[in-house]
């Protein structure tokens, strides 16, 4: 769904063309097919990442149909990861999808830049108390990072850590990748991970830092780093479904 170009020029608003007569001789039920398709060829030919789609209102009026319908075309189009919305603001053109192997032992920035991408990681200021617990026992909260890409916040990190690690962490750069960090700082080196994938809704905090609404889905991902069979780490990775592709590679062994 996403054959666009990695980068464009975001323009004021998206142009659709009106329609109303192909809505109107459309199978009951299936207008708001009709009308995702017309938004998703606009998108192809004209629609750079970022670029805003008209108001629902505006789009009900082009299309001849009443605003629940666009918006189940909407959201049909922002489960096709073609579009996003922000609170309070409207829905806009997805950026194309990062390709993310979780089987690389890479810094995402890396994996980022090797797909012409730009990766920016800034560490919040917000209160400890406030963060869920880990799910893993004996661990601590460390910090909450937002990562962008191309200038869209993508992801949301909560990162946790046994207290002997977080306290010798105290002052360390925690924009670098966690496998640095414990390489570079603590001289630990990772030896396993456990990967646990979640699909999910946004909690009002996430929300908020991803300017979307409670319960908007994100997918989870919870990566647990191991040092031998010391728990050395814990990050929790909420990803916008729209701006990720995740693959994984298993091998089989017959038993």
């Amino acid at each position: 769904d996403q054959g666009r170009g990695r980068r464009g020029r975001p323009g004021g608003a998206l142009r659709v063309a009106h329609t109303v007569g192909v809505v109107k001789d459309a199978p009951e039920g299936a207008q708001y097919l009709v009308i995702a398709d017309a938004i998703a060829a606009q998108i192809a030919a004209d629609g750079p990442p970022s670029t805003r789609l008209p108001s629902e209102r505006a789009l009900a009026e082009r299309f001849g149909c009443q605003r629940p319908t666009i918006r189940e075309a909407l959201q049909y189009l922002e489960g096709r990861g073609l579009i996003y919305r922000k609170d309070r603001s409207g829905w806009y053109v997805s950026p194309p999808r990062l390709d993310y192997d979780l089987n690389l032992a890479v810094p995402l920035a890396e994996i980022a830049r090797l797909q012409d991408r730009e990766l920016v990681t800034e560490v919040l200021e917000e209160n400890p108390a406030l963060q869920p617990p880990c799910r893993e026992p004996a661990t601590r909260f460390l910090a909450l990072r937002r990562r962008s890409l191309d200038g869209q916040t993508v992801l949301i990190e909560r990162l946790y850590m046994p207290d002997e690690y977080g306290q010798e962490l105290a002052g360390a750069d925690l924009t670098m990748s966690m496998s640095d960090l414990l390489r570079d700082e603590l001289g630990v080196q990772i030896t396993d991970e456990r990967l646990t994938l979640n699909p999910t809704g946004m909690d009002p905090g996430l929300a908020r830092l991803f300017s979307a609404t409670a319960g908007t889905p994100v997918l989870e991902i919870e990566r647990a780093r191991f040092s031998g069979d010391r728990l050395v780490s814990v990050d929790v990775e909420y990803w916008r479904p729209d701006a990720v592709r995740v693959t994984m590679n298993t091998h089989w062994e017959r038993v």
